[in-house]
């Protein structure tokens, strides 16, 4: 056999022996399929059970995060407050920020709906599956666009384990919700936004509005009261804090009216978040706890103008109110990928009408809350009259610093008080007000009287033409040996005296009542409104208790003083008239009154002088004297 054949031979024998190996395998690879082992179907299997697991956590998670958006990221705030139906976590409270870490809240509250739903051992399609809660993980990573969780939780079915972990993803700008959420807050800290634009609104309360908030300011005109309780200025405070919030716009180009002024955002953590949705609301569950949170000083709020210079008719009352209070914003943030609105709240404080810096302390109750709401342990029952015997409805009734609440129809109030001893207060506009010291027991059952004030007074000025006896000395150091009058009452008026005299009347309260603080000196003069000497001048407000009463009378001209009184008067109920006479010492004896006028020393002899002359009791009388 030639080479050539033999090398044929070869290459053929070498082909087959490489068929007959393959078609070994192949018949043993056949034969493995045809004759499988018991654990058959086991990926199709695990895969179904996996697949009805991870739609477990799905459900968790939606579930979940509905919750969390609602209560600002956690499931069981610390400190937080009522919004709707849920509790929604206070992030930031007077300079203290508590931030919640989201992707832990997610993690540990799908493992507790698992937990929830799953038993430890359990049948899946015919199979038993245990799972083990004693080695449970999770893993949460919230980046751009979505949410991506891995579950860790050993599953076994029956003979073999499910591959971990379970992992979903979900889509949502909850990357974006939380940095605009952060910075927000960090914002809010640094410039006590929320409680700058508080302010501004109570500064722009509306005077003409029965909810007016008053400030700080002056009450212009006489008889003009200013007064208010704490019960008359609780809805002006909600109408600010509500007229607040609804006038905070996120990236608006807001009207800045004078009248009506919006507060915007348009940046925070110096990005402007131009897509971002951003609204804010004031829960109105918190009406019904900002009563314990509010306080005001001066408390009531009592402002009777008072004559300021005597020779200007102008009556003016200074007023400055220190408010105290708390109320919380939900801010709101838009999340559009989950159709969800994060929600997250900040406290804002204000105490002494300026930013405050109170603790987190929500559960705390105030000191309103604790003296005269929790410790109000005794009973009060006031029934308030007038003079005449007849209710007064409509009287503010304290004690402490507890409004016990407005007298009835019948001038009856009842209510709790802590049991003490402290000051009972009784206001009615018109009346002059009642304060005095007393144990609580004494006020079980207490009748109070309440007077009223003069609603419009017309002070006359009478003059009676006097004469000065000198020691016939060439000096006069302005006293003399003794004062006659030679004239009958006259109006003071420049056609009866031959000249223009200038009276200036002071009246004090001979006893004040210090509980009410409201007894103070009044100052008059003969000036009209249109600053015209008068020998009669309109007035207001004079309390019906006992003055002491000194009145000087010069002349226009030269200033010179010519005459004083001093002595006193009781006043009744609303007078209409008090008239004041004066002596006027026209000349001595020897010549007109010159340099330096009547001394002031002389007052009291001068004032005996027209009670003898005249036979009266007093040179000042509510009702015309003659003589």
């Amino acid at each position: 056999m030639s080479s050539g054949k033999k090398g044929q031979m070869e290459f053929i024998v070498i082909i087959s022996l490489i068929i007959i190996a393959i078609v070994a395998i192949v018949i043993a690879s056949r034969s493995a399929v045809i004759t499988p082992p018991d654990t058959s179907g086991i990926p199709e299997e695990g895969k179904t059970i996996k697949d009805s697991v991870i739609n477990l956590i799905r459900a968790g998670v939606k579930d979940h995060m509905t919750l969390l958006y609602n209560q600002g990221g956690v499931a069981r705030p610390d400190m937080s407050v009522e919004f709707g139906m849920f509790d929604t976590s206070v992030w930031l409270a007077c300079g203290e920020t508590n931030v919640p870490k989201v992707s832990d809240e997610i993690g540990k509250g799908v493992l507790a709906y698992m937990r929830a739903n799953l038993e430890n051992e359990m049948e899946f399609y015919g199979k038993n599956v245990k799972f083990d809660f004693s080695d449970t993980n999770y893993e949460v990573d919230i980046i751009k666009d979505r949410v991506n969780i891995k579950i860790y939780l050993p599953t076994e079915v029956e003979d073999y384990e499910i591959q971990q972990p379970y992992e979903i993803s979900v889509p949502t700008k909850l990357y974006d919700v939380l940095d605009f959420s952060n910075n927000f807050v960090n914002d809010a800290k640094s410039a006590r936004f929320f409680e700058t634009v508080t302010l501004v609104s109570m500064m722009h309360s509306n005077p003409e509005h029965e909810n007016w908030v008053p400030v700080a300011g002056m009450q212009m005109g006489c008889g003009n009261y200013l007064f208010k309780t704490r019960k008359q200025l609780l809805p002006g405070i909600k109408g600010v804090i509500e007229y607040t919030i609804s006038h905070v716009v996120w990236n608006t180009d807001a009207l800045k009216l004078a009248e009506n002024p919006f507060y915007p955002i348009n940046q925070v953590g110096g990005k402007s978040y131009s897509d971002m949705e951003v609204a804010f609301a004031y829960p109105p569950q918190w009406n019904e706890e900002i009563d314990k949170h509010f306080m005001f000083s001066p408390d009531p709020l009592r402002i009777l103008p008072k004559p300021i210079i005597p020779l200007i008719p102008l009556c003016m009352g200074p007023y400055s109110v220190a408010y105290t209070f708390r109320y919380p914003v939900i801010i709101m943030v838009e999340d559009p990928l989950l159709n969800q609105w994060f929600n997250f709240a900040v406290m804002v404080d204000i105490e002494n009408t300026q930013p405050g810096n109170c603790t987190a302390e929500f559960g705390k109750e105030s000191e309103y809350s604790k003296i005269c709401e929790l410790e109000a342990e005794c009973n009060a029952k006031i029934t308030v009259k007038n003079s005449t015997d007849d209710a007064v409805e409509g009287a503010d009734v304290g004690f402490y610093i507890c409004d016990i609440g407005v007298t009835d129809s019948n001038g009856v109030v009842e209510g709790k008080i802590p049991c003490m001893v402290s000051e009972l207060h009784v206001y009615k506009q018109g009346y002059r007000s009642f304060g005095d010291l007393y144990r609580s027991d004494d006020i079980a059952d207490k009748p109070i009287t309440l007077e009223k004030i003069a609603d419009n007074t017309t002070i006359h000025f009478r003059g009676l033409d006097t004469r000065a006896t000198d020691d016939g000395g060439d000096d006069s150091d302005g006293k003399y040996v003794a004062y006659s009058v030679v004239g009958s009452p006259e109006e003071l008026t420049e056609d009866n005296f031959n000249d223009n005299y200038i009276v200036f009347l002071s009246m004090s309260p001979k006893t004040p009542n210090y509980f009410t603080n409201e007894d103070s000196a009044l100052l008059y003069t003969n000036y009209d409104n249109d600053g015209n000497i008068a020998f009669e001048v309109e007035t207001y407000g004079m309390q019906p208790i006992e003055y002491f009463i000194t009145a000087t009378v010069s002349e226009e001209e030269s200033g010179i003083p010519v005459g004083y009184i001093n002595t006193s008067i009781v006043l009744g109920e609303n007078e209409e008239n008090l008239y004041v006479y004066l002596p006027v010492v026209t000349k001595t004896d020897a010549s007109d009154i010159d340099e330096p006028g009547i001394d002031p020393s002389e007052a009291d002899q001068m004032n005996d002088v027209l009670i003898v002359h005249c036979g009266w009791e007093t040179p000042v009388s509510t009702t015309e004297l003659t003589c």
